[in-house]
């Protein structure tokens, strides 16, 4: 009976490392009711973002969150909203989004949603790349047409692409960059 209940225990001991194991290797799904978690998305006729969001209760801003998630996620992948605990139509909301663009680098992108403002919806975006050539050669082949609009400080450039749009780069090593775009859309 007690090599029986040693059995029974060390049993019981490998099936807990092992959950432990598996549950620190996994990152959690994250689903709340301030947090959605959006895995492996793909262009198609839904917008799987918008979808969420309308979803949540968010439809004063429908329009805008289909039109800069749409532009964003030109390719596949995921994205983590950012929801309001109270009256989700009313409320800014956020989200982020890591991004497999068609032919570019891997990029991280967020953009933000503020309803009921003097414009109706308002939206700031942002766009961030790491680029494996130099911040003169991503400025002239990537953002060709971009004004050179001085510094933030002593290491971030920027370039003037619109009224409300500029793109900061930011050199990581004499051949490497990184770009930053943002752009408010009122």
């Amino acid at each position: 009976m007690t090599r029986k209940l040693g059995l029974v225990a060390s049993a019981l001991s490998v099936v807990g490392t092992l959950t432990l194991t598996l549950a620190v290797a996994q990152p959690a799904r994250e689903r709340s009711d301030t947090m959605r978690l959006l895995r492996n998305m793909i262009p198609g006729p839904i917008n799987q973002i918008t979808d969420a969001m309308q979803t949540a209760g968010v439809r004063n801003c429908a329009n805008r969150i289909e039109q800069t998630s749409a532009f964003l996620t030109q390719g596949t992948g995921s994205a983590l909203l950012f929801l309001p605990e109270r009256d989700p139509d009313n409320s800014m909301v956020s989200v982020s989004m890591e991004l497999q663009p068609v032919g570019l680098p891997r990029a991280y992108a967020s953009a933000t949603f503020s309803p009921n403002t003097a414009v109706g919806c308002a939206v700031a975006y942002e766009s961030v790349q790491y680029w494996a050539e130099s911040c003169t050669s991503v400025a002239a082949k990537r953002f060709a047409g971009g004004v050179f609009g001085g510094s933030i400080g002593s290491e971030v450039a920027m370039l003037n692409i619109g009224p409300t749009a500029r793109v900061f780069l930011l050199r990581s090593t004499p051949t490497s960059c990184v770009s930053i775009k943002k752009e408010v859309v009122r």
